[in-house]
């Protein structure tokens, strides 16, 4: 039986009453969480805390604890980012359905930004109720802005949000070993719990919204409130958590099915023959390959909808029926490896940068040695902002390129590059027995704004100017409060980029 994972916001009507999935799903998160112990450390495979340990638990110091196998392995910043968390959600999926001796029952989604339906941002009424007693979707464990019931990135401008998932949803490449922006991260041949290279997805929307809905921060883009989702340690306690992450999955979907050029790299058995583990309800454990799961109707699911934001896809006749679909794991391969690209070629970089100074960054640039492209045509662009790293959790950055002198970057919304998620900062700043504090790394496609300046007569192939600018949900766009230029670089969180660097392909 192939189950059906749907909006949760589609099955929530206007009164905001539970539907159906959501009803079970506080009955089994209930149940779980009676598994649990009163104390110390989770111990039942089955038990929520035990779940939400896989993503990530904190030892005594403040590191990941990895005092059970099981825990401490989600894959952040690189090409397993995408299947790891797929199998996470399936064999929690399992779970649940074992909980409530229900085999049909399937994770919703929560397609917490859409382009085409800002209003989606709010966490659905089921999370908020507080008239059930003890209801087991409820917590304070989350910001204040997500807990009102208005879109969790409160005055940031919905636009710019939803402008980021099209920029995402608009990336060519899967994975790539040379510093290209890509979809699905860098890759990487040893895994990596805290670090490497994101892909656009797991900046945002992932990374944006763990951020936002965990968090609260004042002006200065100090944590103020730190709720589970704003951590890798306690974001899986959050049973928000699973609809967003299946959401994040669902995305994968989308950007597979939006251009026939999107590709897994379904040829390179680096990727294809990685395994994971999980705890299962029956048998103890189960184990798939990323191969196996590059197709979702292996693990017994699809999802509701495939639709994407309808600038990238307008409407279309209705669709003829597809194809009889090819073997588990089997769909959308292609023979041999991806193609390989030349390495980006660095035309200029900045060390050791602050993300919370206001001041614009000047990254002094070199001409290109090589041909601008096939024939004169002009070449790609990318930022690279590598290694950031940080004491403490910090909020989104926009990032703006040649904004001109004394004028709020957030008033040019044609200058910006992207957001920049934090998601992550204080794990990935870590050194410990695991780790080695590589810092959080994501690349953006700045061609299209790099044209704009040029087509304008602003664009210096000498020097570009960086501005990365806070974006917190309370403080109003074009109003830079207590983190403008004239602000205590004190009170300004301690984030800083080991290196930024302008790239052309």
């Amino acid at each position: 039986m192939t189950r059906t994972r749907a909006d949760v916001w589609n099955r929530t009507n206007a009164e905001g009453d539970w539907p159906d999935v959501l009803k079970a799903y506080e009955v089994a998160v209930g149940r779980m969480r009676d598994l649990d112990p009163p104390s110390g450390k989770p111990s039942d495979p089955l038990g929520w805390r035990f779940q939400a340990a896989i993503h990530g638990l904190s030892d005594p110091l403040g590191g990941p604890d990895t005092s059970n196998e099981f825990w401490c392995n989600c894959q952040h910043g690189s090409w397993y980012f995408l299947p790891w968390h797929r199998m996470y959600l399936a064999a929690f999926e399992r779970i649940v359905q074992h909980t409530l001796e229900d085999e049909s029952w399937s994770l919703p989604y929560w397609y917490s930004i859409d382009p085409d339906d800002p209003g989606k941002a709010a966490v659905p009424p089921a999370f908020l109720d507080m008239t059930l007693n003890d209801n087991n979707l409820e917590t304070s464990e989350r910001s204040q802005t997500a807990r009102s019931g208005l879109p969790f990135y409160g005055e940031i401008d919905p636009a710019q949000v939803g402008e980021a998932i099209i920029a995402t949803l608009s990336v060519g490449r899967y994975a790539t070993p040379s510093g290209q922006a890509t979809f699905g991260g860098g890759e990487r041949a040893d895994l990596s719990f805290d670090g490497g290279e994101r892909g656009s997805l797991e900046n945002v929307p992932h990374g944006a919204v763990h951020s936002l809905v965990g968090n609260d921060y004042d002006d200065s883009g100090n944590v103020v409130n730190a709720g589970w989702m704003g951590s890798f340690y306690t974001a899986g306690l959050d049973p928000l958590f699973w609809l967003h992450h299946a959401n994040i999955d669902r995305l994968w979907e989308v950007w597979l099915r939006l251009d026939p050029t999107h590709l897994n790299p379904t040829g390179d058995p680096a990727f294809l023959d990685t395994t994971f583990t999980f705890p299962d309800p029956v048998g103890g454990s189960v184990t798939w390959s990323v191969g196996e799961v590059l197709d979702t109707e292996f693990l017994g699911y699809v999802y509701e909808s495939l639709a994407a934001p309808s600038v990238l896809a307008p409407p279309t006749p209705e669709p003829t029926p597809e194809p009889t679909p090819e073997p588990p794991g089997a769909t959308r391969s292609t023979e041999g490896s991806m193609p390989r690209s030349t390495p980006p070629q660095v035309l200029g970089a900045a060390s050791d940068v602050s993300l919370a100074s206001p001041q614009p960054v000047a990254v002094e640039m070199e001409p290109p040695e090589r041909p601008r492209g096939p024939e004169g045509a002009p070449s790609r662009a990318y930022l690279r902002v590598e290694g950031v790293t940080g004491t403490s959790a910090a909020p989104l950055y926009g990032v703006y390129l040649n904004v001109p002198e004394g004028e709020d970057p957030h008033n040019h919304p044609e200058l910006r590059a992207g957001s920049f998620s934090t998601f992550g900062l204080v794990e990935t700043s870590q050194t410990n027995a695991q780790h080695d504090a590589e810092g959080l790394t994501a690349s953006f496609d700045i061609t299209l704004v790099r044209d704009r300046l040029g087509e304008q007569g602003r664009w210096d192939d000498d020097r570009v100017q960086v501005t990365f600018s806070t974006e917190v949900p309370g403080t109003p766009r074009g109003d830079a409060g207590s983190a403008g230029p004239d602000a205590d670089a004190a009170a300004r969180p301690d984030v800083r980029a080991r290196r930024i660097a302008i790239l052309v392909d």
